[in-house]
């Protein structure tokens, strides 16, 4: 899904050509975005799915628009993928995994049981009541329990969320760096030990981390106890081995 400016074409190109060069299986890749401008011909572009929500819980609720019935005709086994997220292994087994809904176990506060939906795996129209359950829960509720967060919400509403072996989908900030701040700045991040997807949150992308900066674009709304500036750690270049077309 690509929608308003902060993503360009080149993202949804380069994420394709990750897929494909990754997956024996014959995929189809689907776009859904409010600009296909720029976007490869041989990727599929259909309008975002309308989803209606109150803008003071957020802005990625759009993605709730997935669980609709008929959306471009998607039928059977799908599998979302962020657009800032970076290939590193092979992907059939995220179709052959056993489970009817899955997505990647949310690093921080795991007690907490929610997921991370950077990785998600479904089947085309059998979650049509997450959007159901939304409508029918109220904005200050969305706020107050699901933290204004579009996953954690989308974990409780599912009927039946299984997790991606935590060694499939790593984070860059966990485990590519130092835990301490002050140490990363002076570090190279190294490539995951395992892994078949590598996901990026907060205000690190992969093109910020190949310059070993965070994304002004992406900081939370949280203020870091980090010095002001860009500069977080040395660049990790390697991902351009693997982050393009």
């Amino acid at each position: 899904m690509k929608w308003g400016t902060r993503y360009g074409a080149d993202w949804v190109n380069r994420l394709a050509a990750m897929v494909r060069r990754n997956t024996s299986w014959s995929v189809r890749f689907v776009c859904f975005t409010d600009d296909p401008n720029g976007i490869r011909p041989d990727i599929e572009c259909h309008p975002m799915p309308e989803v209606e929500f109150d803008r003071r819980i957020g802005e990625h609720w759009p993605k709730l628009g997935l669980m609709r019935k008929g959306i471009a005709d998607l039928e059977g086994m799908t599998l979302y993928l962020d657009l800032d997220v970076v290939v590193i292994g092979n992907l059939d087994p995220f179709f052959t995994f056993p489970a009817r809904f899955c997505m990647v176990r949310e690093w921080k506060d795991p007690h907490l049981g929610y997921g991370n939906s950077s990785v998600v795996r479904f089947f085309a129209g059998l979650e049509s009541a997450v959007l159901d359950r939304f409508y029918a829960t109220p904005p200050d509720i969305i706020a107050r329990v699901y933290r204004r967060k579009e996953q954690n919400f989308l974990t409780r509403a599912v009927d039946d969320v299984t997790f991606w072996p935590d060694e499939w989908c790593p984070a860059f900030s966990r485990a590519c760096l130092p835990r301490n701040r002050i140490l990363r700045y002076f570090s190279k991040p190294v490539p995951p030990t395992t892994g078949r997807i590598l996901v990026f949150y907060g205000s690190i992308t992969p093109a910020s981390a190949m310059l070993g900066e965070h994304d002004p674009a992406k900081r939370s709304r949280t203020r870091s106890s980090f010095p002001l500036g860009r500069r977080r750690f040395m660049p990790a270049d390697w991902i351009g081995d693997y982050w393009r077309e």
